[in-house]
C-alpha cells in the first residue's frame, strides 16, 4: 500500500472534523449538517482520498449496492426506468448493478444468485420468469409491474401503474374520437403481471357501451407471435380504433402500416402504453397512455430504501396513477370529456 496515499485521518484533519463524522458522511448515516458534509466532500476531493467500498462492506455489513434486473436495457422504457433508478440510488449513496438479461430465465437466475452471493443490500426487478426461490430470502425485493403476496414474502414490496384505469382511458378517448370499431393487440409474458389489467380496463369500458371490438393476442412465446400483427393488419376493413398492449407494439405496427394505404388517424387511431420520453422525433408521434417513470423509479428505490432499514412505513402495494398523452395518431377531441 502507498504511505502517500491520503486515508481517513487526513480527511478529518483537513476537513477540522473528527474522523468519527468523517466515518458517518461515508457510510451515509446520520449526525452531521449539510456544511460539515460539504467541508468532508470538499476535503476528500482536494486530498484525492478514494474511500475503500470492501472496508466499509465489511464494517457495516452493507455494500451499498443494489441489483437491478430489466429484461432489455435497449428498451426505450427500460433504459429510462434504469436510468432514474440509478440517479436516485446515487443520491441516497447507493451503486448499482444491472442486468439485460434479454427475458432469458437462466440469465436472470444467474444474476440474482450471483447478487444474493455478493449480498447485495436489495434487487429492483422487472421480471417475467420464475424468481420465487429469491424472494423467500431475507434480501430486500422491489417488482415492478408484477405482484407477489407480500404477506408471505415481507421482505418484497411491488409497485405498478394503474393498468386497469389506463385501459379504461383508452377506451374511452377511442371512443370519444369518433371509433367505432376497437381491436386490442398485443402479446403476453407466461407469469401473470399488472400488464394483463390493460386489457380488462379497455374491455370493461367497450363492452358497456356495446362497441364491437376483435382482440388479437397471444403469448411472447408463441411460434405465431411474430405474425400477429400481419393479423391485425389483414383486418383492418373491420377495425378503426386500436390499443396497443405498449408503445413498442404500436410502433411495430405503424412501422408495418408504412406499406399501407391507411391514413393514420383519419381512418385508423392508435393508442399505446407507456409514453416513452426518449422517442421523440419519431413520426407520427403516437398517442399514448402515460407511466410516469420516473415516480416510479422514485418510489421504488425509496420502498427498497426502507425495506433495507426496516422501516414499517412503507406500502407494500403501490398502484402509480397514469394519464393520457395525444399525439398524431388520434383525432382531435371535438366533445366533452365523460370519465
Amino acid at each position: 500500500m502507498n504511505q502517500n496515499q491520503p486515508n481517513i485521518k487526513d480527511v478529518a484533519a483537513k476537513a477540522g472534523v473528527s474522523i468519527a463524522t468523517v466515518s458517518r458522511v461515508l457510510n451515509n448515516k446520520r449526525g452531521f449538517s449539510k456544511s460539515t458534509y460539504d467541508k468532508v466532500q470538499i476535503a476528500m476531493e482536494e486530498l484525492g482520498y478514494q474511500p475503500n467500498r470492501v472496508a466499509q462492506a465489511l464494517k457495516s455489513e452493507s455494500m451499498k449496492m443494489i441489483a437491478l434486473s430489466v429484461p432489455f436495457i435497449w428498451h426505450p422504457f427500460y433504459a429510462e426506468f434504469a436510468y432514474y433508478i440509478e440517479a436516485d440510488l446515487q443520491n441516497r449513496g447507493y451503486g448499482m448493478l444491472l442486468s439485460n438479461n434479454q427475458s432469458d430465465p437462466s440469465s436472470e437466475q444467474k444474476f440474482l444468485k450471483m447478487a444474493q452471493e455478493n449480498k447485495v443490500d436489495g434487487i429492483i426487478g422487472i421480471t417475467y420468469n420464475d424468481i420465487v426461490p429469491y424472494l423467500s430470502t431475507n434480501i430486500p425485493f422491489v417488482s415492478i409491474d408484477r405482484f407477489f403476496d407480500t404477506s408471505e414474502y415481507p421482505t418484497v414490496a411491488t409497485i405498478t401503474s394503474d393498468n386497469f384505469h389506463g385501459g379504461e382511458i383508452a377506451a374511452h378517448e377511442l371512443i370519444q374520437r369518433g371509433a367505432k370499431k376497437l381491436a386490442f393487440v398485443g402479446t403476453y409474458a407466461n407469469y401473470p403481471n399488472g400488464s394483463l389489467n390493460r386489457k380488462k380496463g379497455f374491455l370493461e369500458v367497450i363492452e358497456h357501451n356495446q362497441i364491437p371490438y376483435q382482440i388479437f393476442e397471444c403469448s411472447e412465446t408463441d411460434p405465431q407471435a411474430p405474425l400477429l400483427l400481419d393479423r391485425v393488419i389483414n383486418n383492418l376493413d373491420t377495425i378503426d380504433g386500436i390499443f396497443a398492449v405498449n408503445d413498442e407494439t404500436a410502433y411495430q405496427l405503424l412501422f408495418k402500416l408504412k406499406n399501407y394505404a391507411i391514413k393514420i388517424p383519419d381512418e385508423l387511431q392508435i393508442i399505446g402504453y407507456d409514453g416513452f420520453q426518449i422517442m421523440p422525433n419519431i413520426t407520427p408521434s403516437l398517442s399514448s397512455i402515460v407511466q410516469p417513470v420516473k415516480e416510479i423509479a422514485r418510489v421504488a428505490v425509496d420502498d427498497l430504501i426502507k425495506l433495507i432499514e426496516h422501516n414499517s412505513n412503507i406500502s407494500h402495494n403501490t398502484t402509480i396513477p397514469v394519464s393520457f398523452r395525444a399525439a398524431q395518431t388520434t383525432k382531435s377531441l371535438s366533445q366533452p370529456k365523460f370519465l
